[in-house]
């Protein structure tokens, strides 16, 4: 024997397809925007130098650093990461990364700070791949004394 739909179930399925229609589908989790400049300022160390490295879409290598502070534990990463005591000649970085839309992310250390290993991969790659530009010496302003 087939199964017969009522006149009352015809009405009733109808309206619960309608319903589902109309009903807005759960909103995807936004995918989190792609780091598109990096911009690494690094001072001190025994000669008190200061140079800036930047990465960008069109750097050679740049993907990796690019693709890594786009990460969640890049993201995650605390605003600065410093040592109980700043002493012997080392260097202070001032890492800022712009995503896609304009927002920014700023982290600063120390070098030898304990600090998760995201953020020592992402300067290290920054100084090997970074464009490096060195300031004139009138441009020089300590990071460590802000």
């Amino acid at each position: 024997m087939e199964p017969t739909i009522t006149r009352r179930g015809a009405i009733a399925l109808a309206a619960a397809c309608a319903v589902a229609a109309l009903t807005p589908a759960a909103p995807a989790a936004a995918a989190p925007a792609p780091a598109v400049a990096i911009v690494l300022e690094r001072t001190g160390g025994f000669a008190g130098t200061r140079d800036t490295f930047v990465v960008d879409r069109s750097t050679a290598e740049g993907r990796r650093p690019l693709r890594m502070a786009a990460s969640p534990a890049f993201r995650g990463l605390r605003g600065s990461y410093q040592p109980a005591n700043s002493c012997c000649d080392r260097y202070f970085y001032r890492l800022t990364v712009t995503y896609r839309g304009g927002r920014h992310k700023t982290v600063s250390t120390v070098q030898g700070t304990t600090a998760p290993s995201i953020l020592w991969r992402v300067i290290a790659d920054v100084e090997r791949v970074g464009a490096r530009h060195v300031p004139a010496h009138g441009d020089a302003v300590p990071l460590h004394g802000r």
